[in-house]
This record gives structure tokens, C-alpha cells and sequence, in this order.
């Protein structure tokens, strides 16, 4: 309440934007009011120059000085501050408080002049309308706070009625409309006062608005540092005005390594705090540079090629500085642009490149866009761009690597694997295209194609007596994420009418790790369904115990790393390969080396107790044709349960 009436009365605290407001919003008013008391006085003054020119002069000396004085003192007053609110509206450089002066005596003239005259007049019987005009003009057309209206305007209707009383009786009448001019004035003076302040309020809001969209437009709010439509522009200009040409400058893509491990421990305002610092650091290192905040813990740098290595060696030691227990690191990639006309997000893009292409090169702080980096781009976006066309023309197609049992040697099983023979790169290494399907998020197409492909294989298999092994399909986390895998393999399953035991489904342990809910019930829904679940890569990542523990799977698959130190390094290795297979078949789990390679290896993993092998010793992926060659020249011998009723011809 107490501050409503601060607000009503005008003493509470304003903006400097309100204050401004109400000073043009006087200003503006000053010139209208100077316009027309000068026009006005000026003419007055002529009558008077007319009266005195007079050969009948009909005014005594005395009127003629003291009305000639008061237009002249109101006609100057009038022009001072004429001039003072032009200059103020025109943005040249005006004192406040000469300002404020100089509306004061203007105000206080007018409302002099307006006693003067309209007590001469009141003394003639006439009206006191130049009065009550002045007091108008000073209180209504000008702005004040209501406590100054209010207090100059009751102490100019006081003082004046003083005057006229002391002369003259008033009637009930008369002092009654007086006091209700009065008390109207005084409203209507508040009533501008409030309805100005609500008027200016609402521009400082705008403004505040405008100002903020106009700085977004530009500033990244986290860290201070340009935004990328900034960068953009910015950076157009700054090669075509580079001394050097384009070719001087690099643009640099820079990744904080770790960032997440230091929201994860100390929350996120501890790292838009880091970001923050780090911005600033990278700001006071490239001085001279155009530096934009790409998202997250990403920055863009436009810099001179000649000292951005040890500006990035300097950055990179204050963010250990920085990261405390976190233990940060820092990323680097940067592309030289060709032409001036080069596109600013295609070279930030290429820096970006160039960075990740490092990602897990530990050794490796920063690394060039060059030709076979381009080489790779390009692949990648033809992989992209040529999927669909790849999967429908069948360039891409189903190998087969034998499984064998161990004791035996015997082919038990298959694992499906993709090669893709492209009319344009020729053989295209899974190892290449994979990831690029995963990064995308498209490689389920991929793998529900090898399903079907599986399926009619192994359907066409049967239908021809033919000796039929188990096929184990790869599927990744993408898979579950971006289609009902359950649905799918039991459509495909049913479709080809095949025993659900022929195919086996394997994940990998890395995507065991993070949100579990939905993977879990898919992997338990086709358990329940009968397929066998394989664990693929065992012992590759961080988290294989807790993945024992939480999944139930038929088959544990020993990741090849374990054999690649196999001959470097035996007594460790073979220590490691016996306590694993001992703790897998204690949890009731059947076990599958892959990567074996040499006869000692496999005889090693059968004393162990392992019961399937896999590698290059008994066969590379193939073609389903070059396996059932192999297995008609008895080569690749098939273990008897799977031979009842077939023939191998």
C-alpha cells in the first residue's frame, strides 16, 4: 500500500529511462507552449508598440511599462527555453540541471505573468482566465511528479487568492468554482503524471525487449561470446579483409573433453559457471580473433594462422587449471579456407571434422582438415546419401563366418556380417560404414535387411536338405531405439517359417549401459519367445560385470582383445581367458572366443573349457555359397546334430 502511494505521488524510485521519457515528453511540450507564448507576446507587444505610436493614447505610462515588461519577460522565457528543447530533442549535449532550471523559471514566469494579468483584469470586473490558462499550461501540458504539480499548483491558486480576496469580497459562488478549478487542475495533472509513467514504462519494456532480441541475435546469453548468425556474418567480412588473404586464417573447432564427467559431479550450474570461465579464458588468449559458442561445450574460433598453435597450447593449460578433479581436456580441429568466398558453417563443419577424426587419439590434441580427411567426408556423406539405393540394389550383402565347437572343430554356427561392394569405391569396410549408419541413426535398416536375408537363407537352406547351422545377428542399441526388434524378427521368424533356435540374437556390452528399461524388456521379451541371447565383445568395455548381473544371456562371446596379446604376453592372458569362461559357466552361460588365429590358441581356449571358437583359422566371412562349397569338400566338416536328414551335396 505504502508503495502504491510512493507510486501515486511520484517519490518513489524511477528508471533513467522513465526519467529520460519524461524529460523529451517536457521538452516536446516546452517547444508547443514556446511556440505559442511567443506568437502571443509578440503580438501583445506590437499592440503595445501600436498604443505608445498612438496620437490618442489611452493607457497611463505606468500600464504601459509593467504590461511591456511582463510580455518581454514571458516573450524571453519563452525563447530560452525554445532553445534549450531543441537542442535537447536533437541530441546535442545539454546540461540536466541547466535543463531543469531553465523549465523551472519558464514555468514560473507563465505562471507570474498569469497573475499579472488576470489580477488587473479581476480588478476591472473581468475574468481571471489568463490564470487559470497559465496554471493549466505549467501543470498539464508539462509533466511533473504529482507532489511538485500538486504543491505548485495549490500554492499558485493559494497565493492568487490571496491577492484577489485582499481586494475584493468573493461569493460563495466564486470561491466554490475556484476551489473545484483547483482541485480539477490537480487531478488532471496526476492523472497525465501516471498515464505518461505508464506510457514510458511500457517503451523501457519494449526497448529492454528490442535490445535483448538484438543482442541474442548476436551474444551466445551463457558465456558472453559471439552466437553463430554472428559469427557468420563476421567472419565473411573478416576474410575479405585479411592482409594475407583467406589463406592466413584458420577457422578452429575446439571441444571440451570430459565435460560431461563435470556436470555429472558437481551439476550444471558448476559447469555453465566453467563455461563461463572458459569463454573468457579463450577471449583474453585470441584477443585479436572472432570466437562463437557453437552449443554445448563446443567453441568456433576465426583466427591468424600464424600464433594459433601456441594460443591453443595456452588455452589448454588454463582448462586443466580450470576442470579440478574433473581432469578436462582439449579437443582441436581447424580447416584453411580456400577462397574468400568460403561458407562459414561448411569451414566450422570441417574443424569439426578434423576434431572428432581424434576423438580417441589420446596422443592427439589437434588435428588439420586436409585431402584425407576430405577423402573421408566425402565417403561418409556418400553413405549417407546412397543407403537406401545400396540396400535396394543389394550391393550391400550377407557373409557368413563359421562358428565352430571346440572339441570338434566341427561348424556349429554363423555369425551374419555385412560387406558392401559399391559400383563407385568398390569394397567398402564395415568398419567404415557402421558407424556412419549408427552416427545417423539409420543402421537398423541395415540389420532388419540382414534378418530377412538370414531368414530366406536359412528357409531355403531347409527347403533344400541341406545341413542348417544357428545364425547369430548383431543387433546395436539404435536398433531397439528406432524399431520394435521383438515384432520384427518374430514377423520375419514366422513368415519363414524357421524354429526360433536357428537364429541367435547378439548386443553388444557397450549398448548395455546408460537407460536400460525399454532395452531390458525387449531382451526379455525375446527370451520368453525362445531365441538365444548372445553377449557380444565381453571384456571390451567398462561395465561387463554389471552387465552379468543385471542380463540373463545364453552365450558369453569373449572379445577378441583378449587373444590379441595372446603371444606378447601369455601367462597373463591365458589366466584372464580361464578365470572368465570358469565365472561364465558358473553363472550357466556357454562361451565363444572370437579372433582365434592359431591352432595354439584354439587348443589353449579347449582345455579351458571354452566351448565355441570363431576366427580367422576356420574360416573368414564368405559368401553362403563359398561355405556350403567348403562344407561339400568337407573342409568345413558340420557337427553331426545338425546333419539328420540333410545331405552336404
Amino acid at each position: 500500500m505504502i508503495d502504491r502511494i510512493k507510486r501515486w505521488l511520484g517519490i518513489d524510485k524511477t528508471s533513467p529511462y522513465v526519467k529520460r521519457y519524461f524529460e523529451a515528453s517536457n521538452a516536446r511540450s516546452s517547444i508547443y507552449m514556446s511556440i505559442i507564448i511567443i506568437a502571443l507576446e509578440t503580438m501583445l507587444i506590437v499592440n503595445i508598440i501600436s498604443i505608445i505610436s498612438s496620437t490618442t493614447v489611452t493607457r497611463s505610462p505606468t500600464w504601459i511599462i509593467t504590461h511591456l515588461v511582463s510580455y518581454v519577460t514571458l516573450f524571453a522565457s519563452g525563447a530560452v527555453a525554445l532553445l534549450y528543447a531543441d537542442r535537447f530533442l536533437r541530441g546535442e549535449k545539454t546540461h540536466s540541471v541547466v535543463g531543469q532550471v531553465t523549465l523551472w523559471v519558464f514555468s514560473l514566469v507563465c505562471i507570474l505573468f498569469g497573475m499579472y494579468i488576470s489580477y488587473t483584469d479581476f480588478m476591472k470586473g473581468e475574468q481571471i482566465l489568463t490564470f487559470i490558462t497559465m496554471v493549466l499550461f505549467v501543470g498539464c501540458l508539462l509533466v511533473w511528479k504529482p507532489v511538485i504539480s500538486v504543491s505548485l499548483e495549490t500554492v499558485s491558486f493559494l497565493v492568487f487568492y490571496l491577492l484577489i480576496s485582499a481586494k475584493a469580497p468573493l461569493t460563495n459562488a466564486m470561491k466554490i468554482n475556484y476551489v473545484i478549478t483547483w482541485i480539477s487542475i490537480c487531478v488532471t495533472s496526476i492523472s497525465i503524471y501516471n498515464q505518461k509513467r505508464i506510457e514510458a514504462e511500457k517503451d523501457e519494456s519494449l526497448e529492454d525487449a528490442n535490445e535483448h532480441l538484438s543482442k541474442t541475435a548476436l551474444i551466445d546469453d551463457l558465456t558472453g561470446v559471439a552466437n553463430m548468425n554472428f559469427f557468420r556474418k563476421r567472419s565473411v567480412e573478416m576474410l575479405a579483409e585479411a592482409e594475407g588473404g583467406p589463406g592466413s586464417m584458420i577457422f578452429l573447432y575446439v571441444d571440451i573433453e570430459n565435460f560431461k564427467a563435470l556436470n555429472e559431479k558437481y551439476g550444471f550450474e558448476a559447469g555453465n559457471a566453467f563455461l563461463k570461465k572458459f569463454a573468457g579464458s579463450m577471449a583474453d588468449i585470441f584477443y585479436n580473433a572472432l570466437i562463437a559458442r557453437q552449443g554445448d561445450d563446443h567453441f568456433v574460433i576465426l583466427t591468424d594462422r600464424s600464433t594459433y598453435d601456441e594460443q591453443l597450447t595456452e588455452l589448454r593449460s588454463n582448462i586443466y587449471n580450470f576442470g579440478g578433479e574433473a581432469q578436462m581436456g582439449l579437443k582441436a580441429g581447424g580447416y584453411v579456407p580456400e577462397t574468400v568466398d568460403c561458407d562459414p558453417y561448411m569451414a566450422c563443419d570441417k574443424a569439426r571434422y578434423a576434431c572428432n577424426s581424434i576423438k580417441k587419439h589420446y596422443e592427439q590434441d589437434f588435428r588439420e582438415y586436409d585431402d584425407q580427411l576430405e577423402d573421408e567426408a566425402n565417403l561418409r556423406q556418400y553413405i549417407m546419401n546412397n543407403i537406401d539405393v545400396a540396400l535396394d540394389r543389394g550391393d550391400i550383402k550377407v557373409y557368413y563366418q563359421p562358428v565352430v565347437w571346440a572339441k570338434t572343430r566341427k561348424l556349429c554356427g554363423y555369425e551374419a556380417l555385412t560387406k558392401w561392394q559399391d559400383p563407385n569405391y568398390g569394397f567398402i569396410p564395415p568398419s567404415v560404414f557402421i558407424p556412419v549408419l549408427e552416427e545417423y541413426r539409420q543402421v537398423h535398416k541395415l540389420d532388419m535387411i540382414v534378418v530377412q536375408t538370414v531368414c530366406h537363407d536359412i528357409r531355403n537352406l531347409m527347403n533344400q536338405k541341406r545341413p542348417t547351422v544357428p545364425v547369430s545377428i548383431n543387433f546395436s542399441r539404435l536398433d531397439f531405439e528406432l524399431s520394435d526388434v521383438p515384432d520384427l524378427v518374430e514377423s520375419c521368424i514366422t513368415n519363414y517359417r524357421i524354429p526360433r533356435d536357428m537364429l541367435h540374437i547378439e548386443v553388444t556390452e557397450s549398448a548395455l549401459s546408460g537407460e536400460l528399461d525399454s532395452l531390458h524388456m525387449d531382451l526379455d521379451k525375446l527370451k520368453r519367445l525362445g531365441y538365444p541371447l548372445w553377449l557380444d565383445d565381453f571384456g571390451s568395455g567398462f561395465s561387463s560385470l554389471n552387465v552379468l548381473k543385471d542380463f540373463e544371456f545364453d552365450v558369453l562371446k569373449i572379445d577378441m582383445v583378449f587373444l590379441s596379446s595372446f603371444e606378447s604376453n601369455k601367462e597373463k592372458t591365458k589366466t584372464v581367458i580361464k578365470n572368465v569362461v570358469t565365472m561364465a559357466n558358473e553363472l550357466g552361460m556357454h562361451t565363444l572366443t572370437e579372433g582365434v588365429e592359431t591352432m595354439e590358441e584354439a587348443e589353449y581356449l579347449k582345455s579351458v573349457g571354452c566351448e565355441r571358437l570363431q576366427g580367422y583359422l576356420f574360416g573368414k566371412p564368405m559368401p553362403l555359397r563359398d561355405a556350403l562349397v567348403k562344407i561339400a569338400a568337407g573342409t568345413l566338416p558340420v557337427s553331426e546334430e545338425f546333419l539328420d536328414g540333410c545331405s552336404v551335396f
